[in-house]
């Protein structure tokens, strides 16, 4: 029982700079998927990514 309502303590303290803080980590992640992945850099391709890490 202490566990779960320290749980919910850290989950709901300080929530918003929280939701802030994810929707600019995914933001930062969709512009880099877009920029280096697909976008028409030579650096970046994904036929590259996948010989270097197979699925």
């Amino acid at each position: 029982m202490r566990t779960r309502t320290r749980l919910q303590k850290l989950l709901t303290t300080n929530w918003q700079a929280k939701l802030i803080c994810l929707a600019a980590a995914i933001v930062v992640w969709l512009m880099v998927n877009h920029l280096l992945v697909r976008g028409s850099s030579p650096e970046w391709s994904i036929d590259d990514i996948r010989l270097s890490m197979p699925e």
